[in-house]
């Protein structure tokens, strides 16, 4: 299931009969006192490795390249943030798509854990310009921001709050101490953009959430699987 894990009979045989690469990506990124910081790509990864237990295909090591960061002066400024240029984004994004394509996938789900605007349409643009001029490949590819496949059950984003911390807490457990919070870090000034997660992250909401998405995102994979097609 693991990309780098696999040996090549099974790896041949996972790309027979499910031709799917899962391709996790994140960025290196102050998230908080309490949490690991390289979190969007972690959640991204867990995520996607429970989707392909479920609908089948392969995982890839996670993907920290991230744009529009925490690291900005606009947005804060905070250290131990790692932040590349758009066309960075692009150009990796880019090269993934063709290799993997040249591998014999048939779908590449790039599920981004760092979510900013600008970074998913740096993401969205590499992969429709992948689709425009790479047309001896036929592969499709999905991007998708993870919370949006559940923004009905109240799921739209945060950063290092109730809904990333919940998550982590679910997927890595041991990534996670909000004892490192008080109510001054717990806020804006700690990197945290959302409710405190102190009152409002449990490892129970973080299994709900991320059960719910890998039942979406699987039921879309099995249903390109079954018909070529979304």
């Amino acid at each position: 299931m693991r990309y780098e894990t696999l040996l090549p009979h099974e790896f041949n045989k996972t790309l027979a009969e499910k031709p799917v690469a899962y391709l996790p990506w994140g960025a290196l990124e102050w998230h908080g006192y309490h949490m690991a910081v390289g979190n969007d790509g972690l959640k991204a990864h867990g995520i996607l490795e429970r989707v392909a237990e479920r609908a089948g295909g392969v995982v890839l090591p996670p993907v920290w390249c991230g744009f529009d960061t925490l690291k900005l002066p606009a947005h804060g400024g905070f250290p131990l943030t790692l932040e590349f240029k758009r066309e960075t984004v692009m150009g990796l994004l880019d090269e993934y798509l063709c290799q993997l394509a040249e591998v014999g996938f048939k779908l590449v789900v790039v599920l981004t854990g760092h979510y900013g605007p600008p970074h998913v349409a740096a993401l969205v643009e590499a992969a429709n310009l992948f689709t425009i001029w790479q047309t001896q490949y036929d592969t499709r590819v999905w991007v998708i921001p993870e919370y949006d496949l559940v923004t009905d059950l109240g799921y739209r984003g945060d950063h290092a709050a109730k809904w990333e911390t919940a998550i982590l807490m679910h997927v890595h457990p041991e990534l996670v101490d909000l004892s490192r919070l008080d109510d001054e870090s717990a806020g804006e000034s700690g990197g945290i953009l959302g409710e405190d997660p102190r009152q409002t992250a449990t490892p129970e909401l973080g299994e709900t959430i991320v059960a719910a998405i890998v039942e979406r995102l699987a039921a879309r994979v099995e249903r390109f699987l079954e018909i070529g097609h979304e």
